[in-house]
């Protein structure tokens, strides 16, 4: 490679990912019906800006991120519906449905204004923290890389075009460590300075990173454990005095920085922690390689991190790792060990549901991936094998367009065998209802018996359907019927989501088994399956005594017996 081109290359991959991350995080917006809590963050978000009361969500979430998100929905005015039964009483999940969908705005106008913004603030956000962590840590090139390895990663593309609280707290954690990396630069240098402008902003992102997502706790104490570790490897002094006092101080800063955003109520931030922390010890149903799990298994955020990631970052994040070893540098205090301690932590969870719950690791991740890449790139045979492994990893995930959220690398064969793998966040949120709705107006919208996972409503995006097992937290998704549109078609379509493929959250794990070895007709994203049963007279008579047993006999009747009966 000649002096030129690998002068020029850094600057055009970064750019070339910027365009296609781009390009898919909106085309996933316009893709995608609501995903499981979006609604309620979006509800919760607008709520806590128009009444400066924190009420709906607060036990489950802290408030900022969900503020931030809902900015724009200040700027259209929607209705409110502060005196419906649902916001009173505090249900949550009914009031938010009602908030988005008997709106005087559309719910997709209303979603995906907020996701819009969201999605170019995280990617600025992220874009810069990467770039100066590794512009401080190793060169501009490798910023570069590790910008462009960022851009093609679904993780990203898809959570940050999302209304969750995880891409906040991802940011603010990473955002944490960078300025404090920086204070430490200057306090525990050969100067000894007090840089004030680092330690205020250390403390400002610590405390929006607890104001985001409950986890965040943990950000103060281990900024201020980096930094004494970095005073005793690269100080050229020791004074555990000095070290005590910024320490202590930040600490001071962060909690003040929350108690802002909390309007001086840290009690109630506390009560939220403790009661996160209780829910989390009871565990989650959980799927992953056939496994279904209340605790969890220990091997789970692993194998997601492996499956769920583009192939060349695993290549690229371990040469990082090699090379941060070697240079025995402030990287391997600041990327390794803040990346590790967040994967570690992971393992002990006993709430698997999503690798997203690895997103603040993520862009800790890129930048040491980026280390990597100019590591590879600078021996011929690294170059040889890095730049294949980019350029497959990168069809990859261009072939999974738009359903970027249900993607998989190739090492699991891609998106198309997910559901063997996981279910859940991985893959099925609830999120391509509207790639369902679009099959079936295709084909002359007809009615369908509908397994469905999450909290949109079917019949906002043309959706005939019998509901058939929903798992939701929203009232109405499965009482709807239109059985008499059912009873007059001759055709026998059955859409069940991946969670409920697997049997995640069924007591009766294998009430849709004997789906399992059979080809779906259509995928809708990866998510949702679409069999056409017609003919199949066993596959007919299962989904009836299915039907029966939900306490729909008449439907089931009609259900084996295609066109006999009169459309209502």
């Amino acid at each position: 490679m000649s002096r030129g081109l690998r002068g020029r290359l850094p600057l055009a991959a970064a750019a070339a990912g910027l365009v296609f991350h781009l390009w898919a995080g909106f085309s996933f917006i316009k893709s995608s019906s609501p995903t499981y809590d979006e609604p309620v963050h979006l509800a919760s978000g607008y709520s806590y800006l128009k009444t400066g009361r924190y009420a709906l969500n607060i036990m489950d979430h802290p408030p900022f991120s969900e503020m931030l998100s809902a900015l724009p929905l200040l700027f259209k005015g929607p209705q409110t519906f502060f005196t419906h039964p649902d916001y009173e009483t505090g249900r949550l999940y009914h009031y938010s449905d009602y908030f988005l969908y008997r709106n005087k705005f559309p719910a997709g106008e209303l979603l995906d204004s907020a996701r819009t913004f969201g999605f170019l603030v995280w990617t600025a956000g992220f874009s810069a923290v990467i770039f100066i962590f590794c512009l401080k840590l190793g060169s501009a090139p490798a910023g570069l890389y590790a910008l462009a390895v960022y851009y093609f990663l679904p993780l990203f593309i898809s959570n940050n075009a999302l209304v969750t609280t995880d891409s906040a707290a991802a940011l603010f954690y990473c955002a944490a460590l960078l300025t404090g990396f920086l204070f430490a630069l200057r306090a525990y240098g050969p100067e000894a300075a007090f840089p004030r402008r680092e330690l205020a902003a250390a403390a400002v992102c610590a405390g929006l990173a607890m104001a985001s997502k409950f986890s965040m706790f943990v950000v103060p104490p281990l900024v201020a454990g980096l930094w004494v570790l970095h005073m005793v490897f690269f100080s050229p002094r020791r004074e555990g005095g000095r070290v005590f006092f910024h320490a202590l101080l930040f600490c001071v800063l962060s909690l003040a920085v929350l108690a802002l955003v909390y309007k001086g109520d840290l009690p109630l931030y506390f009560q939220g922690l403790n009661a996160t922390i209780e829910r989390l010890g009871q565990g989650r149903p959980s799927f992953s390689f056939g496994v279904r799990s209340m605790s969890g298994v220990w091997w789970y955020f692993p194998a997601a991190f492996l499956l769920k990631n583009p192939a060349a970052l695993v290549l690229f994040l371990a040469a990082g790792l090699i090379a941060a070893f070697r240079s025995r540098g402030p990287a391997l205090l600041w990327l390794v060990l803040p990346f590790l301690f967040y994967f570690g932590s992971a393992l002990t969870s006993r709430v698997q549901i999503g690798v997203r719950h690895l997103l603040p690791a993520m862009p800790l991740a890129a930048a040491l991936a980026g280390l990597g890449l100019v590591f590879l790139l600078r021996r011929r045979r690294g170059a040889l094998l890095a730049l294949p492994a980019a350029a497959v990893s990168a069809f990859f995930v261009v072939s999974a367009h738009p359903h970027y959220l249900a993607y998989f690398s190739e090492a699991a064969g891609g998106g198309r065998n997910g559901w063997k793998y996981f279910t859940d966040s991985n893959l099925d949120w609830g999120q391509d209802l509207k790639s369902l709705g679009e099959k079936l107006a295709a084909e002359g919208a007809p009615p369908v018996v509908l397994s469905y996972f999450g909290v949109a409503r079917p019949e906002y995006y043309g959706i005939k359907y019998l509901p058939l097992g929903t798992v939701t937290n929203v009232g109405g998704l499965d009482s709807v019927s239109h059985a008499g549109d059912l009873c007059a078609s001759s055709r026998r379509l059955l859409a069940v989501s991946a969670t409920n493929l697997q049997g995640t959250y069924y007591p009766d794990q294998d009430r849709f088994g004997w789906l399992l070895g059979r080809e779906p007709y259509f995928s809708a994203g990866g998510s949702i399956f679409l069999y056409d049963l017609a003919g199949d007279a066993d596959s007919i008579e299962r989904t009836a005594l299915l039907l029966e047993r939900s306490g729909r006999p008449a439907e089931a009747a009609c259900w084996r017996r295609p066109g006999t009966g009169q459309k209502q």
